[in-house]
């Protein structure tokens, strides 16, 4: 189904019952989707106004607040979708990444473990937790998060490049050498780089 096709059915399904929460959810993710932000913020006050909203309507306006500039109230809206379901991961990363933009780096650590108990087998949790680590100067422990995305997600590039210049600063050449080769492969780039 088409996003244009999936637009007219819950459209029309909202014809028959305006406070549809699944349509109203589904139509803000469609036009988020396309990048009609204006649209995507309407139905996703629209599913809260249903007042059924769970978690992942709350983190979804979250989103869009943060999309706007607005981090303190998207930072609300996560812990709103994490008060209502204290395992809801996503809300979780959401806010470790805004305290991480704050450069408030341990209380984004300790959002990013958080969603790490939820979601142990997400690689973007395990990437934001590598660039948090990272940040704060723990390389060992950040190369070791960036090799377990590759585990989840072998044909992740950047992550690949990001293992191999860890591995340069460790001391690691025979690593770096092949994460670099693993890098260039997936890029499909064909010239050497000598360390």
């Amino acid at each position: 189904m088409k996003r244009h096709d999936a637009i007219a059915y819950f459209q029309e399904r909202l014809t028959r019952c305006a406070m549809d929460e699944e349509a109203l959810h589904n139509l803000s993710i469609l036009y988020k989707s396309m990048g009609d932000m204006e649209q995507y913020q309407k139905f996703a006050r629209l599913t809260l106004l249903t007042k059924r909203g769970g978690p992942a309507h709350f983190n979804e306006i979250g989103l869009a607040l943060m999309t706007n500039g607005k981090f303190d109230l998207a930072y609300e809206q996560f812990q709103i979708a994490v008060e209502i379901q204290p395992s809801y991961g996503p809300s979780h990363l959401n806010m470790s990444a805004l305290k991480a933009r704050k450069g408030e780096y341990q209380t984004a650590l300790e959002h990013c473990q958080q969603a790490l108990n939820f979601m142990p087998n997400d690689p973007a949790v395990h990437r934001n937790m590598a660039k948090l680590l990272d940040s704060l100067g723990r390389t060992a422990e950040s190369r070791k998060y960036n090799q377990y995305v590759l585990r989840l997600d072998p044909n992740d590039a950047t992550t690949t490049k990001r293992v191999a210049l860890q591995s340069i600063s460790r001391n690691d050449t025979g690593q770096a050498t092949a994460a670099y080769d693993r890098y260039r492969q997936l890029k499909g780039e064909h010239y050497d780089l000598r360390f």
